[in-house]
């Protein structure tokens, strides 16, 4: 009697302990859940807008995407949130906010802490990712709908009684990617068993079917279902049976307002909805599936149900003709004549009928006239067009004189529509205007830059408009002697095309240069004629320097100018320009600006140069970074700067490549541990940078509440007297590799027990260290 009594007295002071808000009726609760404290999402202070838990880098939501559902049914959404190396984290938490139809029904609240899960309506729940593996079973003993949540996820369950659509958002707030931390999932409530009839729009006074369909997927399949269609509102319509072998239907109510048909082999049951008034409008009509009793007797049970609209309209349509403002005298120009449906329903056959004024002929069209009236009108006839669409003809126009042409269109449907439109185009000649541009000075070997700049100044396209280009012996263009011929096209009224004519000459003289063009319609036009002076002057540019630099050493560069030709330069500039990867740090007496260094020259005669030296420092690391050095000079010809500036360039790269990288991570044993209790840490070394670390000693520290008893890893650790595991020293690590090494220890004594990895390497500076707490409990 006293024991028990001792028990009922425990778990009453557990239960106290740990604020529970009920008394739980069939068992006791050794460890009860307590009230839900609301917390917030990030910390305090700045580190609200740092990235607080960089391990936490994705989000992902199964089911994902959309899903679609029956109505009343639950759907669990499970959620992962993971690192970058793929492997889902414990403890974070997720948000979920739905929209639309349905609720919230269950959030994960599993755990014994305040700050665990919770919902806070239906539309809105705070979760957190599981430590430990958990099934939810639906809370029946069939394993085929259980969903496992394992460590690392967390979950909601939804539901909805109401057909649509509902929004689900989940957000994992310690993701700091935006794009990585919100997920979207959409789930579509409703009943597939039946597809209802859709919207549709019919000429009025005409008729349409309604037909409602069984899904022959369903479980239903196969059941004599009657379908009931009333008309509730809108213009006046009959419903009408529908004619057919296996299709019966019975009408009632007054004037046809309301029928029912019995489903066919094919499980549709229709009726016709027929308009004896015409009216425009839209007639409102509710359908309802009804499933009769398994005995045959009683009116049965309504299982659907739905409403339909049908449109009652009249084709309406509109001409339009589209044709150029302006074309040319030459040739021909492009006319469409569009007839629009604009009304939902189809028209009647449709007739055309198109004029041309001023002489001006029909060269071709698609589809080709019918014939041709008395009048000299073009008769198109076309067929129905459909609701919202449209029938085309497109033409080519061939004008006869310079003018104006305008374009008539007249139509007439067979149901007695018309429309008429027309349009007109300015017809004038082209005109073309030439200008050459070639420098007056240019040397041997190197390319000269010609260009050409041809205009249409006229209110006409220009068409095969072709350029010729004359030059003296001794000049080619590319590989081809004079003339060389050039093609622009056809020029739109004020276009203008520049066409580059690249000169080279081998010897030094003064060449001319003519360019004139042609195009249809005798048009043409020539350029003001120039010459080009050819002077032999020559930069060089060399610069030497390492391939291969590491991070934060100097590197250096050798740059020499020289004046290869027979002319000598004056004023020349030489400029060194560096990635942003090298710092500048000297530069032998030039001027140092932000990423390049200048060298200014007062001349430098034919066959002599100037050498300079560069250094820097490496700073970033850069799979190649480019280093380059080009001269400017002017040709001087007497003393006097003549032609265009000379220039010479040369490149060079080098590749920064960094050190080694290391990171340490200390995975611990989750949750609480009990004395007497062996568990394990898990240390992972991973070089992260570009070249291999060496010489790594890892070493593990234990506090007085956890006492080692074993170190294993790439070799097995020593375990002295002060509690550290000591692992032997690992010669090599290479990039991107990674050293895990495991520490079993024995929980000794209660308390908060903090473990300590360290990391040293022969590039670190300072050890790496990494602590983690774990919670020693008693027994």
């Amino acid at each position: 009697m006293f024991a028990r009594l001792a028990a009922l007295v425990l778990v009453a002071a557990v239960a106290g302990i740990g604020g529970c808000s009920y008394n739980p009726a069939t068992f006791p609760y050794w460890l009860p859940p307590g009230r839900i404290e609301q917390t917030h999402a990030k910390p305090r202070g700045f580190g609200y807008f740092r990235d607080f838990d960089p391990k936490a880098c994705r989000l992902e939501i199964k089911p994902g995407g959309n899903a679609t559902a029956p109505l009343g049914s639950q759907i669990v959404l499970v959620a992962t949130v993971y690192d970058k190396e793929g492997v889902p984290r414990r403890d974070r938490r997720v948000e979920w906010m739905i929209e639309g139809p349905g609720n919230i029904v269950e959030a994960d609240e599993s755990g014994v802490f305040a700050g665990r899960g919770y919902k806070v309506d239906n539309k809105y729940a705070v979760t957190y990712t599981s430590y430990i593996p958990k099934t939810i079973t639906r809370g029946n003993d069939d394993p085929k709908d259980d969903v496992a949540v394992e460590p690392g996820q967390t979950f909601v369950v939804i539901s909805s009684a109401i057909p649509g659509e509902t929004v689900v958002t989940a957000y994992a707030p310690e993701v700091f990617n935006w794009d990585n931390g919100r997920v979207i999932t959409k789930v579509m409530w409703g009943d597939s068993r039946f597809k209802f009839p859709e919207t549709t729009t019919v000429r009025i006074g005409g008729e349409t079917t309604l037909a409602t369909s069984i899904n022959p997927a369903s479980a239903d399949a196969g059941s004599n279902f009657r379908v009931r269609y009333r008309v509730i509102g809108g213009p006046p319509a009959v419903l009408v049976s529908k004619s057919g072998d296996d299709t019966t239907a019975s009408l009632s109510g007054s004037g046809g307002k309301e029928a029912e048909a019995l489903t066919d082999t094919n499980g549709e049951a229709a009726v016709r909805l027929v308009q004896r008034d015409p009216k425009a409008g839209k007639t409102r009509v509710a359908v309802e599936v009804v499933k009769p009793p398994e005995n045959g007797v009683g009116p049965g049970t309504v299982v659907g149900r739905r409403e339909t609209v049908v449109e009652w309209a009249t084709a309406e349509v509109k001409l339009k003709v589209d044709a150029p403002p302006v074309a040319s005298a030459i040739g021909t120009f492009p006319v469409t004549v569009s007839l629009d449906n604009i009304a939902g329903v189809d028209s009647k056959d449709a007739r055309v009928r198109v004029t041309i004024s001023d002489s001006a002929t029909l060269s071709r069209s698609e589809p080709p006239p019918t014939r041709q009236d008395e009048k000299g009108g073009l008769i198109f006839d076309l067929p129905p067009v459909s609701g919202k669409g449209k029938q085309s003809v497109v033409m080519q126009v061939r004008p006869a004189k310079v003018g104006q042409v305008t374009i008539t269109a007249e139509a007439v449907t067979a149901d007695s529509m018309r429309a008429d439109t027309s349009a007109t185009t300015r017809v004038e000649q082209g005109k073309l205007n030439l200008v050459l541009e070639v420098p007056p000075i240019a040397l041997a070997g190197e390319r000269i830059p010609g260009r050409i700049a041809i205009t249409n100044g006229g209110a006409a396209p220009a068409e095969n408009v072709t350029v010729w280009a004359q030059f003296d012996e001794g000049l080619l263009s590319g590989t081809a002697r004079s003339p060389v011929e050039l093609t622009a096209g056809t020029l739109a009224p004020g276009q203008t095309k520049t066409l580059d004519l690249p000169l080279t000459a081998k010897a030094t003289g003064r060449y001319g240069v003519r360019v004139r063009a042609t195009g249809d319609g005798n048009l043409s036009a020539s350029a003001e004629p120039l010459s080009v002076e050819v002077r032999k002057a020559e930069l060089a540019v060399a610069i030497t320097g390492p391939k291969l630099a590491y991070l934060y050493q100097q590197v250096s560069w050798s740059i020499t100018v020289a004046n290869r030709g027979d002319a000598p330069v004056s004023n020349a500039v030489v400029r060194a320009t560096l990635p942003p990867e090298v710092k500048i740090t000297a530069a032998d007496g030039g001027t140092i600006g932000p990423g390049s260094v200048e060298w200014k020259l007062a001349d430098l005669a034919s066959g002599t140069q100037k050498s300079f030296k560069l250094e820097g420092d490496a700073i970033k690391l850069a799979a190649q970074a480019g280093v380059t050095v080009s001269v400017l000079a002017d040709a001087t010809n007497n003393g006097k700067t003549v032609g265009t500036p000379v220039e010479g360039r040369a490149e060079a790269s080098v590749a920064v490549i960094g050190n080694a990288a290391l990171s340490l991570e200390l995975a611990t044993p989750p949750g609480l541990v009990e004395v007497g209790k062996r568990v394990r840490f898990q240390i992972r070394v991973k070089n992260q940078g570009t070249v291999s670390a060496r010489n790594i000693d890892v070493t593990a520290l234990a506090p007085p509440e956890l006492k080692p008893f074993r170190g294993t890893g790439p070799a097995e650790g020593r375990i002295d007297n002060a509690g550290r595991v000591v692992f032997p020293t690992v010669d090599e690590l290479q990039p991107g590799q990674t050293l895990t090494f495991t520490v079993e220890v024995d929980a000794a004594q209660t308390g908060d027990a903090r473990f300590t990895a360290e990391v040293k390497a022969a590039h670190l500076r300072n050890p790496l260290k990494e602590e983690q707490s774990v919670r020693v409990t008693g027994k």
